[in-house]
């Protein structure tokens, strides 16, 4: 605290009425400004060290967390109030001298832990309730595998582990919940990720390496900004201690999942680029069908509720999420079957690698990033119950009826059509299609990238370059077709139409 002195007699008196008032005011901010100093550089109290450990406890660390012996045999399993009155006497301790502006990151040091990566096998693996009775005393290869992880753990400064396998509760469904939500940050928020490759003795046996090619890794790759990799007998795959910072490593794991260098080091979660994260995990896994959905919530950073049970019906609701929010036309780049009762979502991530070389070109990067400047498409999409609500360009085609089936041959189930345009505008449209569309009395297309008008309003003008390729769902209707309105029709790859001259059309809404 600041200690002031008065002078005192007629004199001080004098004087102080003589003071100049900036003067005054001068005295006055530096005062407040050394308080602020004093404030900041003032001892923390226990309350304080406390209450730092508490908010970081239960909001950034995982639920339970495995604490490691000096002699890396002896582990326990700690939950997040048993590890806060562990913790408590070391952290009042490296504290009590810390300012208060930096008690955050001397706490966060205190509780840095290491996280395990790796491939479960198919028994064995130590669970929740065996180490909460045993520790990780059995000699079960799981077992061996955590000891391992453990003191590798211990090499990179860590007393707090955590792994998947046996630092989730998954009897307590509300756990279980949190983890699958979490689990991306926790992740992220790890001192190191450690990655255990069953399968691998260097980094030429990646492109065989079952780690890559299940959905769960896909974040545990993606979230820390630390990673080691550790072969079969568990030896460093690398010179470096962040395996994100040696370029050898960053260019076998590029090649081998197809994610850029970028993304490898910078990944952030979140609902850009959707298109591009399918196409990751339509490469990957799962055991459980959910899994297909639960995996991707980190990585795209919603929020979902885990109903294990449900089936494919959870990557249509993770869609039906990402739809209200996502404004990328490129989320409409897919073909192939559709979800259940919803024409307009596909029915799982691999919907989005049915491209060729010709609907390729519209979706490399270069011209994504050549478009941006301009508002493509619809932004305000969105989930209806009558289905995809979208504004497209609706384009009228013909049907030339394709080759009938010889005699005695084998009935197809898809087959390629031709749809002509009678406009002087458009180019005619080619398609693999479920032959049990044919009967539809009209056809269109429907064009997804158009430029939109500047004005934001619903059903403006759209406009198509002249000779460019465009993004479209080819759509039919007849008499049956559900509200007497267009039905999407499943092709096997993406569609696309080319223009003949530029083209100034009204905007229709159509649902899907």
């Amino acid at each position: 605290m600041f200690a002031t002195s008065t002078p005192t007699g007629s004199g001080a008196a004098s004087a102080s009425n003589i003071t100049d008032e900036n003067a005054e005011t001068d005295v006055e901010g530096e005062i407040e400004s050394s308080c602020d100093e004093t404030d900041q550089d003032e001892a923390p109290t226990e309350a304080d060290i406390m209450n730092v450990t508490v908010e970081l406890v239960f909001n950034e660390l995982p639920s339970h967390l495995i604490y490691i012996s000096d002699d890396y045999e002896t582990t326990t399993l700690f939950d997040r109030e048993t590890l806060v009155d562990l913790i408590r006497p070391e952290l009042i301790r490296a504290c009590k001298d810390v300012p208060k502006d930096k008690l955050p990151d001397v706490v966060r040091q205190k509780l840095k832990y290491a996280a395990l990566s790796h491939r479960w096998l198919s028994v064995g693996e130590p669970t929740f309730q065996e180490m909460s009775v045993e520790g990780n005393r059995s000699t079960r290869p799981g077992f061996i595998k955590l000891r391992n992880f453990c003191q590798k753990a211990r090499e990179y400064g860590c007393r707090l582990a955590w792994s998947d396998t046996c630092c989730i509760n998954k009897s307590s469904s509300a756990e279980l919940d949190e983890a699958i939500r979490a689990m991306f940050k926790w992740y992220r928020n790890a001192e190191i990720c450690i990655v255990f490759l069953a399968d691998s003795s260097s980094m030429s046996d990646f492109p065989e390496e079952v780690w890559f090619q299940r959905g769960w890794t896909l974040q545990e790759l993606l979230a820390p900004p630390r990673i080691k990799f550790y072969g079969k007998h568990w030896d460093e795959l690398s010179c470096s201690r962040n395996d994100k910072e040696d370029h050898s490593m960053l260019e076998a794991l590029s090649q081998v999942t197809g994610i850029s260098r970028w993304n490898l080091l910078y990944f952030s979660p979140g609902l850009v680029d959707v298109r591009e994260k399918m196409i990751w995990a339509s490469k990957r896994r799962t055991t459980r069908v959910e899994d297909n959905a639960y995996s991707l919530i980190g990585i795209l950073n919603i929020s979902l509720n885990v109903a294990y049970g449900e089936g494919e019906r959870a990557f249509r609701r993770l869609m039906e999420v990402i739809m209200q929010t996502c404004r990328e036309w490129q989320i409409f780049a897919w073909a192939g079957p559709h979800s259940p009762s919803q024409a307009g979502i596909p029915s799982s991530p691999l919907a989005y690698c049915a491209f060729d070389e010709a609907s390729a070109s519209i979706l490399s990067p270069d011209y994504r990033i050549m478009d941006r400047p301009s508002k493509l498409g619809d932004p305000f999409f969105t989930m209806t119950k009558r289905g995809l609500e979208l504004e497209v360009i609706l384009v009228k085609l013909m049907l030339q009826q394709p080759t009938p089936r010889r005699p005695g041959g084998k009935r197809k189930k898809t087959q390629a059509i031709r749809l002509v345009s009678d406009s002087a505008n458009f180019h005619d449209v080619t398609a693999r299609c479920d032959i049990t569309f044919l009967p539809f009395s009209q056809w269109a297309v429907a064009i997804v990238n158009y430029q939109a008008d500047e004005s934001g309003k619903r059903g403006g003008i759209g406009k198509l370059k002249s000779t460019n390729d465009y993004l479209c769902f080819v759509l039919g209707s007849s008499i049956h077709s559900a509200y007497g309105g267009w039905q999407k029709v499943e092709t096997q790859k993406i569609v696309i139409i080319r223009t003949k001259r530029e083209v100034y059309q009204q905007v229709t809404t159509v649902w899907l």
